[in-house]
């Protein structure tokens, strides 16, 4: 087990604040609006499941490597991390069928989504480098 950088675990809580609220903002718009996302009205179907699984599993995934990474368990806690950035890191691709008819607010959560995968990958890079050019004790 390692032992987490005090200073790091506010910037984790900030960013997992930052990213699942409006995370899950956008994902129940996407699942109750289905219909004005370009490419997703054939696909409406396997899209809402898809949400219903992926964004409460990889959400409380986040959750639990909070947890981990402040009980030193970095490498477990740096992984599901990564994985849940999938969910902002991929919202812009939403713009591969065309662009939402969405109202402003929405259009700009895709944005935010994406901001909060970068910074959490993001915190990942910094925590890991953290571990490794710490001076020995």
């Amino acid at each position: 087990m390692n032992e987490p950088d005090s200073r790091r675990l506010p910037a984790l809580r900030a960013i997992l604040a930052f990213s699942v609220l409006p995370l899950g903002a956008h994902f129940t718009h996407h699942f109750v609006q289905i219909d004005q996302h370009p490419g997703d009205l054939v696909s409406g179907g396997v899209v809402r499941v898809a949400i219903l699984v992926a964004w409460p599993l990889l959400t409380l995934a986040a959750l639990y490597a909070y947890r981990l990474y402040r009980d030193g368990r970095l490498p477990t806690a740096h992984g599901l991390l990564l994985g849940y950035a999938v969910l902002g890191l991929t919202t812009p691709g939403h713009f591969l069928d065309g662009t939402p008819d969405i109202a402003p607010f929405w259009m700009a959560t895709v944005f935010t989504d994406a901001l909060a995968g970068l910074l959490v990958v993001t915190f990942v890079a910094w925590s890991a480098r953290g571990r490794h050019t710490a001076a020995p004790a």
